[in-house]
């Protein structure tokens, strides 16, 4: 069964689509158990975090190396992490306020980035035409070209999109016209730069909601990519869905049509669905939330986070250079036109043909659907997440590994890492101390730091952080983290070792290995200061901390198994009625097929026929566990 015959249902078959997409729901709810949350928690709350000087509901942010413009009401803030304690703010107060009434009623920061080579803050002005003020010096001066009313929308929470290439930029917002007004059809538009400045035509997008923007670059420029990611109203009758994510390929540096009446619309401009699910299961995303470009060392890859209806997301992948050989072999829906002499959307060096930038125009959306990689999704979900971005790292067997960067609305994020047999949720990172909802999300490859920004905060993480892991060689090894590897006796980043000298196993089934480093080094010990003369009669409460939410808990007498512990509790508990003789009890955990001690208790009878209870704990872990409570 093909995917149009199984979810993609005309309305004739409306009752198979409905057991398909519950089909969906369950398998997801059977797939997304605790191999799919993550391992382990580590709350470094404030550790790495900043409180902004106010919150800012609807602040933008632009990362500038090591320092992070934040621009809010009426101002800019600059936190520089090098020197962090040197925070600046700048005032940048709309022209004039004639909005009496109006909500947004202030010049709200839309936009910080750089244009010709200098910071630019543009902003909604208080509803008046957008302003825009590049700094001079230490000031920021108003800006006087006409296409900077592009440049910012009338209130800081309708949806746009900017892209800024070099020295062209290119909008969603309209343009205004002589008396003022905005002309009403959405379209994208190069707004500045060198001509021609085109603009898509009327039917590529319907009533669009913007995600993201980005350049792909070539060799041969003119061979160079602008992807356009976005959701619209579906009006089609090939699918059920509302509304649909959309991808549309653009050629950077075409010329336009030779057309003279539609020379300035963009004659390549072409649009596919993006499907995120599992063909074989029938599982199903329909909501595209982020885009990340990852520019990889084995080849560039776009990766989509969605969501579904029940707020469930997924990843999926796509391949550059799948997606550009579906824009170049699909045929166009609604379209029975197969015998020109350049396809739509080829990339030419002149103005394109007049029948194809004609055929192009009427009929913009492939045949063909954008499926993922593998035609399966990533990695998949009940939590629901907002934002993504994806790293890359060269683990120690010389094997690239990417690792997925996964946050929700509250900052919270979930560090999981691609491996051959699927993607391993390793870490939940809790980085910031305010309750804010997340804003922006970025990543410098080149240093492997996560810089984020919620209405309170900002926060700077190093993805080379293995203190989540340091309790012993076995917990940083089954962390399966390629960032981390054991040394020393401690968890430490492989950016920071000689890669010779650190050990680390990706393997599901990993092991350590040297034994002494797997075993337990610190300890701690006490004796319970209560006495019972019969301690026969004594009952006892042992209780032993479940870090990992992907093994198993159970506790042992010597080599007799006793009982197991309820996965979801954070606490593995064992109650002895009556201890008939001193003894030992060990609470186990079984990880990716290998068994560890996490805690032992020893149960000993002094001289005076006391109770005497030893327990051994690894340091590390009592005070993982103290900074969770």
């Amino acid at each position: 069964m093909n995917y149009h015959d199984h979810f993609l249902a005309k309305p004739l078959i409306t009752m198979e689509l409905h057991t398909a997409v519950l089909l969906s729901v369950l398998v997801a709810g059977s797939l997304a158990g605790k191999c799919m949350d993550p391992r382990l928690t580590h709350p470094v709350k404030g550790k790495w975090s900043f409180p902004l000087p106010q919150e800012e509901e609807n602040a933008v942010f632009y990362r500038l190396n090591y320092s992070l413009y934040i621009g809010g009401e009426e101002i800019l803030h600059h936190f520089d992490f090098e020197d962090i304690k040197n925070y600046k703010n700048y005032t940048i107060k709309a022209d004039t306020y004639r909005c009496e009434g109006k909500p947004h009623c202030k010049n709200y920061v839309t936009f910080v980035g750089q244009l010709s080579g200098k910071l630019t803050v543009c902003g909604t002005n208080a509803h008046n035409r957008a302003g825009c003020w590049a700094m001079n010096g230490k000031n920021f001066s108003k800006l006087t070209s006409s296409w900077t009313a592009q440049m910012a929308p009338q209130t800081p929470v309708t949806n746009h999109n900017i892209l800024i290439t070099g020295n062209q930029v290119y909008s969603t917002l309209p343009p205004r016209t002589n008396n003022g007004r905005s002309t009403m059809k959405i379209l994208f538009r190069k707004i500045s730069g060198h001509d021609p400045l085109l603009y898509t035509g009327d039917k590529l997008m319907r009533d669009p909601e913007f995600v993201k923007s980005l350049v792909v670059e070539k060799e041969d420029k003119m061979l160079s990519k602008i992807y356009l990611f976005f959701t619209e109203d579906n009006t089609e009758t090939r699918t059920l869905e509302k509304r649909l994510p959309m991808v549309a390929q653009l050629c950077k540096e075409e010329q336009g049509s030779e057309k003279a009446n539609t020379r300035y619309e963009f004659s390549t401009a072409l649009k596919s669905r993006m499907i995120c699910g599992n063909q074989l299961t029938g599982q199903y995303y329909p909501q595209l939330q982020d885009i990340y470009f990852l520019q990889g060392k084995t080849g560039n890859v776009i990766y989509g986070l969605f969501k579904n209806s029940w707020n469930h997301s997924a990843v999926c992948s796509y391949e550059v250079e799948n997606i550009e050989l579906l824009f170049n072999t699909s045929s166009l829906w609604g379209s029975s036109n197969t015998k020109l002499a350049i396809r739509p959307g080829t990339c030419l060096s002149s103005y394109t043909p007049e029948e194809t930038s004609d055929e192009a125009s009427k009929n913009p959306e492939l045949n063909e659907w954008l499926w993922p990689s593998s035609k399966k999704t990533v990695f998949h979900n009940q939590e629901h997440y907002s934002k993504i971005v994806v790293d890359e790292i060269t683990g120690l067997n010389d094997m690239i590994y990417r690792v997925l960067l996964l946050a929700t609305d509250n900052g919270i994020v979930h560090k999981v890492v691609e491996l051959e047999d699927g993607a391993f949720n390793a870490l939940r990172i809790m980085p910031f101390k305010q309750n804010g909802k997340l804003l922006f999300m970025d990543l410098d490859p080149n240093t492997h730091i996560l810089y984020m920004g919620t209405t309170r905060e900002i926060a700077r993480l190093p993805l080379d952080d293995c203190a989540a892991y340091n309790v012993s060689c076995t917990y940083c090894i089954q962390s399966r983290d390629p960032f981390c590897g054991w040394i020393g006796g401690k968890c430490e980043s492989v950016l920071k070792h000689n890669r010779s000298t650190i050990q680390q196993n990706l393997e599901q089934n990993a092991t350590c290995e040297y034994e002494k480093e797997s075993s337990i080094m610190f300890l701690k010990s006490f004796r319970d200061s209560s006495t019972h003369k019969d301690m026969h009669a004594t009952q006892y409460f042992l209780t032993c901390p479940t870090m990992s939410k992907h093994a198993s808990y159970f506790w042992k007498n010597g080599d007799t198994e006793m009982e197991k512990c309820d996965p979801s509790d954070d606490i593995c508990k064992l109650i002895i009625n009556k201890v008939t003789s001193p003894g030992e009890y060990k609470c186990m955990a079984m990880e990716m097929e290998t068994e560890h001690t996490v805690l032992q208790y020893k149960i000993l009878e002094s001289k005076n026929s006391a109770k005497v209870i030893e327990c051994v704990w690894l340091l590390v872990l009592t005070i993982q566990l103290l900074i969770l409570m």
